[in-house]
């Protein structure tokens, strides 16, 4: 049988591998999110410090990918930085169900965000160089999808659940086992990047003058403002959410977790069906008109309060921001640049990101909150959801199937 062909060669596998490893590292960022409101009141966080937990562990990410992405690219060794970060981050899993205190809790949320951040530009720099072109889209949409299923949806009916029988120090334990499972996997079964002479050629390693290029590209500098905007709507949404369904509409803790996995199951669906659309139709108009239809959920959460079915049902059909979350951060500059540049170029986007979207912006929805009440955070959130679709109209397309249509028609060999 073709190897090219069979379902179980070695791009396959690294789509898995990198599914699931990212997958688990959002089960383990997202789940407190969810634990929010037993922890709020054990501990006694107000709003601005539920906010700040969010804001250190985005702080450390963005820092952390970006230092050890580019040394991913200028090693080129992907596996020997993976694999460690993989172990430490489940163990401080482990280590937020210990903490007792506002501060300690912080502290540890800081660390884990150093162990979680270079691993979704290794992750996404590993699957471009082993996917084919037509499925280059598919492929990264559906490690980014992972935030979807195993973050946003599979999380919080578990957490939730563990934390009303047990406790949520319980939920923080259970969910730092799989990336210990996970470390064991990519130990065995993951292998370096091989490229084929012609791709050396161009793809091959780089030194540190090179790294320039990067920098000086539209499409990066342009997807790194996106990625402010969005993650403002991402981390903005998914903290206050929880708070919001079960402080202003006065849901149960188990009927929130279940509204929550339905916008977590629309955000892995979204996640993979949004950039295989790309595939076809480009990535800027998919990107700009995912965008818009994001901005919907949390209008939806701000201004609907009807019945769990309702709610579960426009979370799902309004989720589809982690359609674009793969285009931004990875498909378009990825394709913007040779592929020994994709980690650093990823985790430019995703330091931007975190330090504005994930570290700013959800403090000061915090204290918005705090002044003006739960739906402020709604609105805010909404608003970098537009914000992104008005800078993606600057982009320049990348799809390998639209600017060959678009060579041949001007009469340029593609």
């Amino acid at each position: 049988m073709d190897s090219n062909r069979s379902f179980f060669r070695y791009e396959n596998a690294i789509v898995l591998m990198m599914f699931f490893t990212f997958g688990f590292v959002f089960m383990e960022r997202l789940s407190i999110v969810f634990l929010f409101p037993f922890i709020s009141q054990d501990l006694h966080l107000n709003n601005a410090q539920i906010g700040m937990i969010t804001s250190v562990l985005a702080v450390t990410w963005a820092i952390s990918g970006w230092v050890f992405g580019s040394l991913s690219d200028l090693s080129g060794s992907r596996k020997k930085i993976l694999l460690p970060i993989t172990l430490a981050f489940s163990v401080l899993s482990f280590l937020s169900g210990v903490a007792k205190s506002f501060g300690s809790m912080l502290v540890v949320r800081g660390l884990m965000g150093l162990s979680e951040g270079p691993v979704l530009p290794i992750a996404q720099a590993s699957v471009i160089a082993d996917s084919s072109e037509k499925r280059r889209g598919f492929n990264i949409g559906f490690v980014q999808s992972s935030l979807g299923l195993l973050g946003a949806t599979i999380t919080p009916i578990i957490v939730t659940a563990v934390a009303v029988k047990y406790s949520w120090h319980s939920a923080f334990y259970m969910v730092g086992i799989p990336g210990i499972v996970m470390f064991f996997v990519l130990w065995k079964y993951m292998r370096e990047p091989k490229l084929t002479p012609e791709q050396d050629a161009v793809h091959g390693k780089v030194n540190r003058k090179d790294f320039a290029v990067v920098y000086r590209n539209r499409n990066v500098w342009l997807s790194s403002i996106i990625s402010a905007l969005f993650m403002t709507w991402l981390f903005v949404f998914t903290t206050f959410a929880p708070v919001y369904l079960m402080t202003v509409d006065k849901f149960k803790a188990e009927e929130m977790g279940l509204i929550m996995a339905a916008i977590g199951f629309g955000s892995f669906v979204w996640g993979f069906v949004g950039p295989a659309i790309s595939d076809k139709v480009g990535r800027k108009p998919t990107l700009i008109g995912f965008c818009l239809i994001a901005a919907l959920s949390p209008i939806a959460l701000a201004v609907v309060h009807a019945s769990v079915p309702v709610m579960m049902l426009l979370g799902f059909l309004t989720a589809v921001g982690q359609g674009c979350f793969p285009l931004f951060m990875a498909v378009i500059p990825g394709e913007s640049l040779p592929f020994r540049f994709v980690a650093t170029a990823v985790a430019m986007t995703q330091f931007i990101g975190e330090i504005v979207g994930g570290t700013i912006t959800p403090t000061l929805a915090g204290f918005a909150a705090d002044a003006w009440g739960l739906q402020a955070p709604m609105w805010i959130a909404a608003g970098g959801a537009v914000l992104s679709a008005v800078v993606a109209t600057g982009l320049k397309e990348t799809a390998p199937a639209r600017v060959k249509t678009a060579n041949l028609g001007g009469n340029v060999p593609a």
